[in-house]
């Protein structure tokens, strides 16, 4: 998730665990912890699209980096504080080392309820892992930790008990998001089957900003089809089809690194499109998983290449984004989407 919701639940499990023996100071350092995992992103500065795909969510976000790089940072913080002149107390090195690691680690669990994918067990396996619980970015969910946060500063006495408080209730908003989204899943399922559609793989994933307004992709051998639905007051869902090519078509594209890597990126939702003509003609590759409208063929990740009279590949394959994105949501339509959809205005 965005920064600051890492931040602040690094801060607030840290206050939770520590309190009692370092005091404020362990949300403070908690909400660095918190949010260092992060640190990733500055793997891949000299890299491409595609190394970018790769390091994000990479070592630093593993279940295994928390226990490892915790301890010594509480050992470190440790010292520093008792060349400051503090004591060479055991407790209050042990609350260091399980404060910072727990903040660390609540940083890739966090991720794993987002559907981009988080490889938790590097370095024995690069393998993806992610439940479609919540967006990226949701303002209710941050401002649940931050206002418990500002709570616990003004009644530091109670400041452990609010904080595990805190923790309970934000990571109850997570339960109902991940128990939204099945929802979202069940709604369509049964759609499709009253439609005639008996064979399709649903999934539903989180747009942004709020819990309840899902993506719903949902895959027959011949199909993709695309649409969304308001959780708060659901719809019939509008889909849009279009025609699925069998990706043993483009074992050329996925021999390359870059189309590998982009295969493996999209958790099994890469969609293949063929467009243009001659040698005009180019292969482009979709990650159904993100988009702004109901465009099979359109997404925020995408990887593209140039095809020759044969169709082999004829130039390099390049990452981005390279389908339209005219009919995506604005602010105003997303709240009316979630909030008012169409189906209730009907029924007046």
């Amino acid at each position: 998730m965005d920064p600051i919701s890492q931040a602040a639940l690094g801060a607030v499990v840290a206050q939770s665990a520590a309190h009692r023996t370092l005091g404020l100071r362990a949300a403070t350092l908690g909400a660095a912890a918190g949010a260092m995992p992060d640190i990733d992103v500055l793997f891949s500065l000299n890299g491409d699209y595609f190394d970018q795909l790769m390091t994000h969510r990479g070592i630093t976000h593993s279940l295994f980096f928390a226990p490892v790089v915790g301890p010594a940072l509480g050992w470190l913080i440790w010292r520093i504080e008792a060349r400051g002149g503090g004591a060479r107390d055991a407790r209050r090195l042990r609350a260091w080392m399980i404060a910072l690691t727990l903040a660390i680690l609540s940083h890739p669990l966090l991720d794993f309820l987002t559907p981009y994918g988080t490889q938790l067990l590097l370095p024995f396996s690069n393998a993806r892992f992610a439940v479609s619980a919540m967006p990226i970015i949701d303002p209710v969910y941050t401002a649940l930790l931050l206002l418990g946060l500002v709570i616990a500063v003004r009644k530091a006495q109670f400041a452990a008990r609010i904080a595990a408080i805190t923790l309970a209730v934000s990571t109850a908003y997570l339960g109902y998001g991940w128990q939204l989204n099945s929802a979202a899943e069940d709604y369509a399922s049964r759609q499709l089957i009253a439609e005639g559609v008996k064979d399709a793989h649903v999934a539903a994933f989180p747009t942004i900003l709020q819990v309840h307004y899902r993506r719903v992709v949902a895959r027959t051998p011949g199909t993709d089809r695309v649409g969304f639905i308001s959780m708060w007051d659901p719809c019939a869902i509008e889909w849009q089809s279009a025609s699925r090519l069998d990706r043993a078509r483009f074992d050329a594209f996925l021999a390359t690194r870059e189309g590998a890597v982009f295969d493996w990126f999209t958790m099994g939702w890469a969609r293949y499109q063929l467009t243009g003509n001659g040698q005009g003609r180019r292969l482009i590759a979709t990650d159904l998983r993100y988009g702004f409208d109901t465009d099979p063929g359109a997404s925020v990740f995408t990887a593209s290449v140039a095809l020759d009279d044969q169709g082999q590949l004829s130039g390099p394959v390049v990452g981005g984004r390279f389908t339209p994105q005219s009919n995506g949501e604005t602010f105003d339509r997303l709240v009316d989407s979630t909030y008012a959809p169409y189906c209730r205005i009907d029924r007046g």
